[in-house]
């Protein structure tokens, strides 16, 4: 985390604002504190596309998807600005980690059991963006943070409904992160369906895996022709021989020829438990492995003053089966046992 300057805001929709996270296209990423103590990142749509149409109406899509998604995988919206407040800006829960790009680059690509860990979980987050009714659009491992309870997906700035026009407006342009798009989104993005977000969970998990993405270019533009032409092969070096048949397929040029979400699912999970794991256990051992806390990391608030601690006797009537143990629990913990 970097301190503020001097033309940040210090404080915004009851938030205090104590850091700077970083900066993206759409605007400047904040560490913020409520009132309660909790931690939020908060964006802040940037001061140069405030007269934007076509970027306001992207902030407000992305709030409104944070709004609608719900699961333990997507970063939680916490709040956001009203409709006429300026200039617009959303927090979502502060997730302490590497992100996925950071830590490969860093630590070196993952094992086979985490990155089929890790595939369960996304595919788990992409299917709750879908179950929303919404496209994703933009996942890569710049937007998958790891932290203590494993992956979240952040940023759904790029998000789009699954029934209807997938553009923000009368828009040609191509968005997305060149290195994970789908070769249908690189070269017709109006017309993208939920099998492009499989294509970019393929291609970031073969980046977890080895380091690289299905296809290079030495320039954005040849980049591109190779990721649209059905001619040129994705480039599988140095996955694991059990992956390869799966990001094959979930990379493949044709749609139709990808798995669903659901069927990367269920194959993902099959390689997380191949070493007789269960799954939660294969999630905790992913999580331990891969959460990793910076030095430069915000430290975690401590109120000034604790809130008073309820009375039991306020809601548990005098008496009865739990208040009695509510008192040999208050009795047990003064005695200081451990359990």
């Amino acid at each position: 985390m970097d301190p503020l300057d001097r033309s940040d805001p210090q404080r915004i929709g009851g938030i205090t604002l104590r850091g700077r996270l970083g900066s993206g296209g759409m605007g400047r990423v904040f560490y913020g504190i409520t009132d309660d103590y909790e931690q939020v990142a908060v964006k802040i749509i940037r001061e140069d596309l405030l007269g934007h149409t076509e970027a306001r109406a992207r902030f407000a899509r992305e709030i409104d998807a944070l709004r609608t998604v719900q699961g333990p995988h997507v970063a939680a919206l916490f709040d956001a600005s009203g409709e006429d407040e300026e200039p617009p800006w959303l927090a979502v829960e502060y997730v302490r980690g590497l992100s996925l790009k950071e830590y490969v680059e860093t630590r070196g690509p993952l094992s086979g059991e985490h990155a089929a860990t890790l595939g369960v979980l996304l595919a788990s987050a992409l299917g709750d963006i879908h179950e929303a009714g919404l496209l994703h659009r933009d996942l890569k491992p710049g937007n998958i943070l790891l932290g203590k309870d494993g992956a979240k997906v952040i940023d759904l700035g790029l998000v789009a409904l699954v029934e209807g026009p997938t553009d923000l407006t009368t828009t040609t342009s191509t968005l997305g992160t060149p290195a994970c798009m789908s070769p249908e989104q690189a070269n017709t993005p109006k017309t993208v369906t939920a099998a492009t977000d499989v294509y970019s969970l393929g291609a970031t998990l073969m980046f977890a895996l080895a380091k690289h993405y299905p296809y290079e270019g030495k320039t954005v533009a040849a980049l591109f022709m190779n990721i649209i032409s059905a001619e040129v092969q994705p480039d599988l070096s140095g996955l694991p021989a059990e992956f390869e048949p799966l990001i094959a397929a979930m990379v493949a040029h044709d749609p139709a020829d990808r798995p669903t979400v659901r069927e990367a699912y269920e194959q993902l999970k099959d390689l997380a438990t191949a070493g007789g794991d269960t799954l939660p256990a294969a999630v905790r051992g992913f999580a331990e492995a891969t959460y990793v806390e910076r030095e430069t990391d915000p430290k975690a608030p401590a109120p000034s003053v604790r809130p008073r601690p309820r009375n039991l006797s306020e809601v548990v009537v005098p008496g009865s089966v739990v208040a009695k143990l509510a008192d040999r629990l208050r009795g047990a913990y003064a005695a200081g046992a451990r359990f």
